[in-house]
């Protein structure tokens, strides 16, 4: 089992019809799921990710959701996009988690565009990706996980967080409802020993968050997203860098709980961008360019000689 979300994250919805062909009802079904098998296969075997041993890499864009069924996996985006079919558009109550006056439904017909598939499933890397529109763009709920160099948009929930020991580094986490969003068990079961810096927080309604709590654990330490020199970027921030080293000299406040102490002044990450060739394309054109410079300058000597 998953960990369960105690801490309850209601989110009201829209009173507007339903996306053609795309009720709630059907949703999970309509998303086409993609796994990567225990043995490190690939099923469907047609979509456009090339293996190579314990790397997957991206090599168009893939609307999809993705189960990771394998430890030590590492997907790479190489740039392109994964993407759901969420367009900002609910027409039901929908809830992730189990608060106090909820039952918990898992035929919720919640979509997670990458996903680990059991609690043994650890140490899976997600770089360079594009991942957007899903209603939770990835979960990480097991350990020793790295989300890097990717851009998380457009979505519910950017990051789903409830494992320890996790790192989260050099993302632009942007236009989500919520950022980064921290499940816990129970009060004072907040995931540990995470990594968090050099991130790009932009335009998300709430950048990170874990529970609007009206009292606070008292005993529990104030959770601090830097590495003690340098933390996040956050758009929203309004504090001042008078010494001009690009770090605020006040720290960013996202309760009394959380605070990054070493606030970015500029912008620090960046969506990923597709190569314009593939890696053949580009070793032909490497390969072919110094050939035909010298093809080109022994002819010139030729005519010169005339």
């Amino acid at each position: 089992m998953k960990k369960t979300i105690t801490i309850a994250f209601l989110l009201l919805v829209l009173s507007t019809p339903p996306i053609a062909g795309l009720g709630l009802a059907s949703l999970e079904s309509t998303v086409p799921r993609v796994c990567i098998l225990p043995d490190g296969s690939i099923d469907p075997a047609d979509v456009p990710i090339q293996r190579d041993g314990d790397l997957y890499t991206f090599t168009d864009n893939v609307c999809a959701q993705i189960v990771v069924d394998k430890d030590n996996v590492v997907i790479d985006g190489a740039g392109y996009v994964l993407q759901g079919t969420y367009n900002g558009t609910r027409t039901d109550l929908w809830v992730v988690g189990q608060g106090p006056d909820q039952e918990y439904d898992d035929t919720v017909p919640w979509t997670i565009g990458i996903d680990l598939a059991n609690e043994n499933r650890h140490c899976l890397t997600i770089k360079n990706l594009n991942l957007k529109d899903f209603y939770i763009g990835t979960y990480l709920w097991t350990s020793n996980n790295t989300i890097t160099c990717c851009a998380v948009s457009d979505n519910i929930v950017g990051i789903l967080l409830s494992g320890d020991s996790n790192t989260i580094t050099h993302n632009y986490i942007a236009r989500n409802e919520e950022g980064i969003f921290f499940g816990v068990n129970q009060p004072g079961d907040e995931p540990l020993n995470i990594v968090l810096t050099h991130n790009s927080f932009v335009d998300n309604a709430v950048h990170f968050s874990g529970c609007f709590c009206e009292d606070y654990n008292t005993t529990e330490s104030v959770h601090t997203w830097d590495n003690g020199e340098e933390g996040n970027y956050w758009r929203d921030y309004n504090g001042n860098d008078v010494d001009g080293d690009g770090i605020g000299d006040t720290p960013y406040i996202i309760d009394v709980q959380n605070k990054d102490r070493y606030p970015l002044m500029d912008l620090v990450a960046t969506p990923p961008n597709a190569f314009s060739k593939s890696p053949i394309e580009l070793l032909v054109v490497a390969t072919a360019l110094p050939i035909m410079i010298v093809v080109a300058f022994i002819a010139y000597r030729k005519r010169k000689k005339r």
